[in-house]
């Protein structure tokens, strides 16, 4: 086959095949002429930059605005005090109202009916309180406006806030005083701050709203709350309803926080839970302590008094626990399923197991028991000295069971008035 002679005058070079439109705007086809037009066109684009900055600064900002944080509700109310909690006088009128009287209630698709808090509701204005005439209207407000408290104050800033719930339906309002009244002697004597709020103000958000299965999980989202509510505390000291603090004399600081004294209190190589394989670190580092919580006599984790830092792990911790899905959660257990939970994340997230000191019962929540509090023994439930049992002079009594006894009001009583004696 015979080969085509090339065309005469036609090139089919990259030179020649560049785009014609390129010389409309007179710029040869060279490096010189390329750089030019780059520039032209890197001056257009930043001309159009700055116009559209100007004229729609809405685009340049709308990535970094947020919300302000809130708790529950949306609108707060400034605390004038660091001593915050219910009007306890309410009990009687709360129980006999029924909490399912106090939220608004919704009736869902397979007809159960759930218990629906309003984010978005305003507080009761001093104006509208005086107007008012409706009892019941008063004290469901207060109920529902108590939540709505946040401390905000730059001066008299706790570094430590005393957390409680305490329940109107199950105890009566003696009761429920005394464990106030405890509470706030002891904040005042070293100036923390106190946060104490009705269980039931937490079900609405709740997945099981049945208050006797969810009240171990109504703990964290009640430190949450606390945490948010007194955003400069340094630790949040939650102490369950069936506890009293006995030796009001002990700072938490001087007494657990200092390095020292929480040597001689950790508990070193030993199972975070009964039987696990998983044992606290030998080589403690006592400065990054973030949680501080007890072991029961069995050996595992003891909620019924325990410290939390209010800084990123402690918050972590927290959050976690307040997840549906760890809330949730079928634990296999007739106990403390908050209990199961921390001892589960703690096993499983060397980091927070590593900021937590799991220290004796005795420095937190020494188990009180009535048969050693009797005549003839020392009439103080002393237990001739153990880790685990109440004695005279530890920081806090734990009636941990006395509701499955029955004998929660007897004995707080019996112990508020020893620490009133003395």
């Amino acid at each position: 086959m015979a080969i085509k002679p090339r065309t005469k005058g036609k090139s089919y070079s990259s030179r020649s095949a560049g785009p014609q439109w390129f010389n409309i705007f007179g710029f040869r086809q060279s490096k010189y002429g390329t750089c030019k037009f780059l520039s032209i066109i890197t001056t257009f684009v930043c001309i159009l930059y700055v116009f559209s900055s100007r004229f729609y600064p809405i685009s340049h900002s709308a990535g970094v605005s947020y919300p302000p944080s809130h708790g529950l509700y949306i609108h707060e109310i400034p605390a004038s005090s660091r001593l915050i909690f219910p009007r306890i006088e309410h009990a009687p009128l709360l129980k006999e109202v029924t909490v399912r009287s106090l939220y608004t209630t919704r009736t869902e698709l397979d007809g159960s009916k759930r218990l629906v808090l309003k984010p978005e509701e305003n507080a009761m204005t001093d104006e509208e309180k005086k107007k008012t005439t409706d009892q019941i209207l008063l004290v469901k407000h207060s109920f529902l406006d108590h939540g709505k408290l946040v401390y905000r104050r730059n001066n008299d800033v706790p570094e430590v806030v005393v957390v409680t719930l305490i329940d109107f339906e199950n105890y009566d309002s003696e009761t429920v005083i005394q464990i106030v009244q405890n509470r706030v002697d002891y904040a005042q004597k070293h100036q923390y701050g106190v946060y104490i709020r009705w269980i039931q103000e937490f079900l609405p958000a709740l997945e099981n709203q049945n208050l006797a299965e969810s009240y171990d999980f109504i703990k964290p989202l009640m430190i949450r709350a606390a945490m948010h509510a007194f955003p400069t505390a340094k630790y949040i000291h939650f102490v369950d309803q069936d506890a009293l603090l006995m030796n009001l004399d002990l700072s938490l600081q001087k007494y657990l926080l200092d390095p020292r004294i929480l040597d001689l209190a950790l508990l070193k190589n030993v199972p975070v839970v009964a039987n696990s394989n998983i044992k606290t670190y030998n080589h403690f580092e006592y400065n990054s302590a973030k949680i501080i919580i007890p072991h029961d006599g069995n050996g595992n984790i003891d909620t019924s008094s325990f410290v939390v830092a209010n800084d990123f792990h402690g918050q972590a911790l927290i959050d976690y626990l307040n997840d549906p899905l760890l809330r949730n959660f079928p634990w296999d257990t007739t106990g403390d399923k908050l209990s199961c939970a921390i001892g589960h994340i703690l096993q499983w997230h060397p980091t927070l197991l590593g900021k937590t000191a799991i220290v004796i019962p005795k420095v937190l929540a020494s188990q009180y028991d009535a048969s050693l509090d009797q005549e003839g023994q020392s009439g103080n439930g002393a237990s001739g000295g153990d880790a685990y049992h109440y004695n005279e002079g530890d920081l806090a009594a734990s009636f941990k069971g006395c509701r499955l006894r029955g004998t929660c009001a007897d004995e707080i009583s019996h112990m508020y008035k020893k620490i009133k004696r003395s």
